[in-house]
């Protein structure tokens, strides 16, 4: 998840010429490293967290004088020296009582802990979780009585899409051990969870809501936590208080991705493609609390006890996110089912949204601040051109990071082989290349749709349509391309996409045609020459490469992707004569079988001219096993016969060097 810039200066931690100042607060001194160059001014934009005051109403002293905000630190008139005390201190007394009172509002600053893991738990021989009888879970006493009661929902661990989940306060007594950590703060689980100890869910439900109360519990449906959700101990007496039980959503009916509501918002929803404005949050899932561990509010500060940390500022402002996109699919998640004014809190599990996110269970926190609500011509927030070329834009930024990336494994692919252990790599490329392209097509095909909702108004908007046209046919083609010799075969669904995609490009073409516009149909025979290649469609490739040279010869795009139809079609003719090779051994075999000494020297010339002209590779004739069967042809006992034998021989280790210099 991309994080905020840091307010203020660079806090300088390895460069040579960094000063280390002490500045001194109320609470206490910090050594803080900076560089010569930052003033005061940037200074205090990192000491307003812990004085909580605006930094215009900070006061930076050093030596008995107070320093210039603007000036450096090094320089005329501040000459702060490596090694020096800066006293800094709030003044209050020239602000106005609006901006008094503000100045005593703010809380403290919630820090972001970033080097916070997950508890690791012992391992356990028993990994299978245990049920839970009756006797295992015993209230012995009632603390606190409410009446509060509730209806459990989905808690007998069936595929369901509304789960109970239950937040609480407990304390191993005989450990002298209470969950969470802090006084303060609740741990939460849904009921029935597969990953979660049976004797919780037995607990809960044996409770109204504010309850506390005393129970035994059983080692047995205790002692079970792979997730880390649920307090275990060695201790049979807990006291539990039951804060709070809400219905949550289960997004797949498996407990992995669940999203509790707090404030529904504003009735409409973000809708796929939509742009939002959120605060997020992303805290650890624990049993021993919820540390914050990202935050789009994410600055620096320096606080007395803490030295130069990350901290939630209160007033930043909402980052952009595209819903739908898949960039940072858990905040999308959220975002989608509250509206302007919401709050929701998704809870997944280690194994689930693992990309571009901590490790183990998060919290996700959103706080839906506003929708942009442009869905095309006639709906509000629609601003016209500016919209479309806003759409468009998107949709460019997507297309060309999959290009790059294309671009990369093609590069990669024509130096060399990939090998075992880079697969899972360049999987990941492809995987990236198909997400960026799937972005792109979406976009292009919104924008399509909303430029044959505004027609023609203006002549830009023709070449608009063009441009849309052909990109998304390039798109569509990326979305479903295979890289590497081992690239899987096109499924029915790819083949679709590609003939989908062609017939765009004949549109584009014909309409940059009509428009004269030679750079648009230059662009979509590009495409059309990698559509081509892809679909393995020599011929149509050599058309499209035709009239590609005669409208811009000296294109170096084309030049490449004329190179890459080249070695498709010698690929080509090396599975084809693979295919050859392996019916003439089979001939072979069968002159061999029956002493018909001139079929066999026939075959052998056969299988010697294929080598020779490379018409085969060598693992092919290392998978066929031709050697075998050439040797059993000389033992037939004719001198010729084992003489054009030794050739072939000698043709397969030619084959085989080659081969392990990578000229094959």
């Amino acid at each position: 998840l991309k994080r905020p810039g840091v307010a203020g200066f660079t806090l300088a931690r390895s460069s040579s010429l960094a000063m280390l100042v002490k500045v001194a607060l109320p609470e206490g001194e910090v050594n803080v490293p900076v560089e010569p160059n930052s003033t005061p001014g940037h200074l205090k934009e990192n000491l307003k967290y812990s004085l909580r005051v605006p930094p215009k109403h900070i006061r930076l002293h050093c030596g008995g004088r107070e320093l210039d905000d603007i000036k450096p630190l090094c320089g005329e008139p501040n000459n702060v020296e490596d090694g020096a005390t800066i006293v800094a201190t709030a003044d209050t007394t020239a602000a106005p009582e609006e901006e008094k009172r503000e100045v005593r509002a703010p809380p403290k600053p919630t820090v972001i802990k970033k080097d916070v893991e997950p508890v690791k738990k012992k391992p356990k021989k028993e990994t299978v979780r245990p049920p839970c009888a009756p006797e295992d879970v015993s209230k012995k006493q009632t603390l606190v009585e409410t009446g509060k009661k509730w209806t459990p929902m989905g808690v007998d661990g069936s595929k369901s899409y509304k789960r109970s989940m239950a937040w609480l306060r407990s304390e191993c007594v005989d450990e002298k051990k209470t969950f969470p950590d802090e006084a303060d703060d609740l741990w939460c689980f849904a009921l029935g969870d597969p990953l979660t100890a049976p004797a919780w869910t037995e607990v809960v439900k044996q409770m109204e809501i504010g309850e506390q109360a005393i129970f035994t519990l059983r080692m047995a449906p205790l002692d079970y936590d792979p997730e880390g959700i649920c307090p275990t101990g060695q201790s049979k007496t807990w006291k539990v208080e039951l804060v709070n039980v809400a219905e949550v959503e289960d997004i797949l009916g498996d407990y992995t991705r669940l999203v509790h509501i707090e404030k529904p918002g504003e009735k409409e929803l973000a809708q796929d493609l939509d742009r939002v404005k959120v605060h997020w949050r992303m805290r650890r899932w624990m049993c021993e609390g919820a540390p914050c561990v990202a935050s789009s509010r994410e600055r620096m500060a320096i606080l007395p006890g803490y030295g130069i940390v990350a901290i939630e500022d209160t007033n930043a402002p909402p980052v952009s996110v595209s819903v739908g996109e898949g960039t940072q699919e858990p905040i999308e998640i959220a975002a989608q089912r509250v509206g302007a004014g919401g709050i929701a809190h998704l809870y997944i599990k280690t194994e689930t949204l693992k990309e571009g996110r901590p490790k183990g269970p998060m919290i996700v926190d959103v706080e839906m601040h506003s929708l942009d609500p442009c869905r095309g011509p006639g709906t509000e927030g629609w601003q016209g051109w500016t919209s479309i070329v806003s759409e468009r834009s998107m949709g460019d930024r997507w297309l060309d990071k999959a290009d790059d990336q294309r671009k990369g494994l093609e590069t990669f692919d024509t130096l060399r082989k990939t090998t075992a252990q880079e697969a899972d790599a360049v999987k990941q490329v492809v995987d990236e290349v198909h997400h960026c392209a799937n972005n792109a097509s979406r976009r292009y095909r919104r924008l399509l749709k909303w430029l044959e909702a505004e027609g023609d108004s203006e002549p830009k908007m023709k070449s608009e349509r063009i441009h849309a046209t052909v990109s998304l046919a390039k798109a569509l083609a990326l979305s479903v391309r295979n890289f590497g010799e081992d690239a899987p075969e096109a499924t029915a669904e790819d083949k679709a996409k590609l003939q989908q995609a062609k017939e765009f490009l004949s549109k584009g073409l014909e309409a940059a045609a009509a428009d004269k516009n030679d750079q648009l149909t230059v662009e979509a025979l590009r495409v059309m020459l990698q559509v081509s290649i892809q679909e393995h469609n020599v011929p149509e490739g050599k058309k499209a490469l035709e009239q590609l040279v005669a409208l811009k010869p000296e294109d170096e795009e084309g030049r490449n992707l004329s190179a890459r139809l080249n070695r498709m079609e010698a690929t080509m003719a090396l599975k084809a004569g693979a295919n050859v090779l392996e019916t003439v051994q089979k001939e072979l075999q069968e002159a061999t079988a029956a002493g018909d000494k001139p079929v066999v020297m026939e075959k052998l010339v056969k299988i010697l001219e294929m080598m020779t002209n490379a018409e085969v590779k060598y693992q092919d004739v290392i998978k066929c096993k031709v050697g075998k069967d050439v040797g059993n042809a000389m033992k037939l006992g004719d001198p010729e016969l084992a003489q054009q034998g030794r050739k072939v021989v000698g043709a397969i280790q030619q084959l085989a060097q080659k081969a392990d210099l990578g000229l094959q």
